[in-house]
């Protein structure tokens, strides 16, 4: 299917053109897609994320692909530990899929509908930037470090379980090793996940480990450099999602939608954990 997708000239050029910018973040307006209806314009998005490799589900359920991000009832949550796609209000900065065993290399949002209110912003904050601000100090030189060597437990959130009373928890390094040339480490994070995670198991927690972690927190939440922007209708984001942390900002709007697709650099069939697409 790729190999008749890149007959495309539109498709083509968009996916090298992606390539050759060597960026961790890209963000495209006016991408063009507003005027479709649901299934052509999903359809669309992911003839995009095929070109850049493989899209993933991490849907164990559902097996979807293409993600809603828009807020649900709240008598639909009902107490579960949820992920940030589901509610509105803030998304703390975090890597998706960091509670599983291998998190895709990229994401794409597209923005279907806009937050009708002050809020609701596209954040991401560069690991190379987080590793700079960890480094200007002993305490930070140390955090990162022991991030680096100690692994820490992630709870996955009720929607992704395998059943909605199982508790999984998958142990993992926050600062991994390099995979691409020219980067220092791979990276994953969501620290609502690893509170959690330390919450069943509580035999991985140590003083130094917690405090490693609210300082990286800190780092992350408030002292790296972030873009900020409020993504209008038809804009497409583009993320590394080993190098690069997003969140957004608070907002109210309910009608705000956004779509999500999870790209791996590796086929499906080879990765492990639950974000295979066996319909492909």
């Amino acid at each position: 299917m790729r190999k008749e997708l890149g007959t495309v000239p539109t498709l083509a050029h968009l996916a090298e053109g992606v390539r050759g910018l060597q960026a961790h973040g890209v963000v495209l307006y006016d991408l063009g897609l507003a005027h479709l209806p649901e299934d052509r314009r999903n359809a669309a998005l992911y003839a995009i994320t095929l070109m850049l490799g493989y899209p993933t589900s991490t849907d164990q359920r559902t097996g979807r692909v293409a993600w809603d991000v828009r807020a649900r009832p709240v008598e639909e949550i009902d107490g579960r530990f949820t992920t940030f796609s589901e509610r509105i209000g803030s998304a703390d900065m975090h890597t998706d899929s960091s509670f599983y065993p291998m998190p895709e290399e990229q994401f794409i949002l597209y923005v279907v509908n806009a937050a009708r209110c002050d809020g609701g912003h596209s954040l991401l904050v560069d690991g190379e930037d987080i590793y700079q601000a960890l480094q200007q100090t002993e305490e930070g030189r140390k955090a990162f470090d022991l991030l680096s060597t100690t692994p820490v437990p992630f709870r996955v959130p009720a929607i992704y379980a395998a059943g909605e009373d199982n508790v999984e928890v998958n142990v993992a390094l926050v600062f991994g090793p390099a995979k691409r040339p020219g980067t220092r480490f791979t990276m994953r994070w969501r620290y609502d996940s690893i509170k959690k995670g330390l919450a069943a198991r509580p035999d991985l927690e140590t003083p130094e480990l917690r405090a490693a972690l609210e300082l990286m927190n800190d780092v992350a939440e408030n002292r790296a450099v972030r873009f900020k922007d409020q993504l209008p209708t038809d804009t497409l984001m583009l993320a590394d999602n080993h190098h690069m942390l997003h969140g957004r900002t608070t907002y109210t709007d309910e009608r705000r939608h956004l779509i999500r697709i999870r790209i791996s650099d590796v086929p499906n069939a080879e990765r492990i954990g639950p974000s295979g697409v066996v319909r492909d």
